[in-house]
């Protein structure tokens, strides 16, 4: 279930740090990881004034950081992976998920060059992390859908 504000939380693929900075205001902590130390540069100069967030280089599955969060965000970021590193994550995901905790997935679903589709990801994803988390939402829009899971 959602909750108006979350002690911690990890943004995985955080860019430029758009999201970041609006997903600080709901959260105690942020981790905030990606792949890319350019954007990740970005994301730092327009999150400097928010103690609470921090930012680090990571390429997920292999690199994970260490802790429990409340909130885990994915944001068009699994459907960059193969389907073995979908399960990965989902393991992952599954190990530093506090009780009661939430995942959020948000997926363009139109065509790409990805390895999978916006689709594939979030389905695979979900498969892979039942029974441990239940889908709570799971919304359908024009371009992009939105998935809601929590820890059961």
């Amino acid at each position: 279930m959602q909750k108006p504000r979350y002690r911690s939380a990890l943004e995985v693929g955080c860019s430029i740090g758009v999201l970041t900075r609006s997903l600080a205001s709901r959260c105690d902590a942020v981790v905030a990881i990606d792949a890319a130390q350019s954007a990740l540069a970005e994301a730092r100069r327009r999150c400097a004034d928010l103690p609470g967030v921090r930012f680090e280089h990571m390429f997920v599955p292999e690199q994970w950081p260490e802790g429990a969060f409340e909130l885990i965000l994915l944001s068009e970021v699994i459907y960059y992976l193969s389907r073995n590193d979908v399960a990965r994550l989902a393991s992952r995901v599954t190990c530093s998920l506090s009780r009661g905790g939430s995942v959020i997935l948000v997926h363009w679903t139109g065509p790409t060059n990805y390895p999978l589709s916006g689709d594939e990801a979030a389905g695979l994803f979900i498969e892979r992390i039942r029974p441990t988390c239940v889908v709570e939402r799971a919304d359908r829009y024009a371009e992009f859908r939105l998935d809601v899971l929590s820890r059961a």
